[in-house]
């Protein structure tokens, strides 16, 4: 069974020690796995994350949207560096916290363009770098997912077939892709066939719809999509990502969502969880 949860970005974009609170909503909502937003590893409170997490029975998901100055595949070796050191530092988080997946964007800076379709040494140094977080990951069992995104968001990488093919590229076994339905929504033809193309290489999801609203408030084809990961048997997780409507002003520069969907986060959440679980139930998946 698919497991249905939430994003902690649903409430902060910046994961601090005065957003504990998060864990709590999220586990009373109903959820069954947490989406960590890990937007600054070197501040996350880990330890205290990992003492509130006890309390609950739910899935641990690591994200993240690298910020720019830590590109791995950047001209200046010392952004490069700094983009495995960032992930270097995600990937003890999550093996702290015993997540099993660093999702997201996590291979190059969120928000670096170059104003041309992606080089050949575009793509050598970031296989360069993925080999190297592979082999870092290792030790703790975690997963890395390479979330494609908008070409709005990076040049770099946009589609599943993309994802797929710098998996093949590196040779290793701990790196997966991560589909969101917002991002597939601008970029894949076929939504059901972009999953259906990744198989076993599918290791999570981000289910949004297609105006970055909860699901059920745009046109995803919903049961098209759960009725493709039945078909993968995917057994994964699948977390809502939309973000705080009481604090768009702080997140727009980053997500470009300027419209309200809801006056709280927790009734994006409850509106979105409902409408998910009875997909879920109808495609029985």
């Amino acid at each position: 069974m698919i497991k249905l949860g939430l994003n902690t970005w649903l409430w902060a974009n910046k994961f601090e020690t005065r957003h504990l609170f998060c864990i709590d909503r999220v586990a009373e909502l109903g959820a069954e796995a947490i989406d960590l937003s890990v937007n600054d590893p070197f501040h996350f409170p880990t330890a205290e994350v990992k003492e509130r997490l006890k309390q609950y029975d739910m899935d641990v998901i690591v994200t993240t949207a690298m910020p720019r100055e830590c590109n791995a595949i950047s001209p200046d070796p010392a952004e490069r560096e700094a983009a495995l050191t960032y992930m270097k530092r995600l990937l003890d988080i999550a093996g702290e916290l015993e997540a099993g997946i660093v999702g997201g964007v996590n291979y190059v800076g969120s928000g670096y363009h170059t104003g041309k379709p992606r080089t050949q040494q575009e793509i050598e140094l970031d296989v360069e770098y993925l080999q190297k977080a592979s082999e870092y990951a290792s030790q703790y069992g975690v997963t890395i997912a390479l979330e494609a995104v908008k070409r709005f968001e990076t040049h770099f990488l946009n589609t599943a077939a993309q994802a797929l093919d710098l998996i093949e590229r590196t040779g290793k076994e701990n790196i997966k892709v991560h589909l969101d339905t917002f991002h597939m929504n601008i970029e894949e033809a076929d939504i059901p066939g972009a999953i259906e193309l990744c198989g076993d290489k599918l290791a999570y999801l981000h289910l949004v719809d297609s105006n970055r609203g909860t699901p059920g408030m745009g046109h995803i084809p919903w049961v098209d999509v759960f009725k493709a990961l039945k078909k993968i048997g995917y057994e994964g997780c699948g977390c809502i990502e939309t973000f705080n409507p009481e604090t768009l002003d702080e997140t727009a520069p980053l997500t470009y969502l300027t419209r309200k969907f809801a006056d709280t986060p927790e009734e994006l959440a409850q509106k979105g969880l409902t409408f998910l679980k009875a997909v879920r139930t109808m495609v029985n998946v």
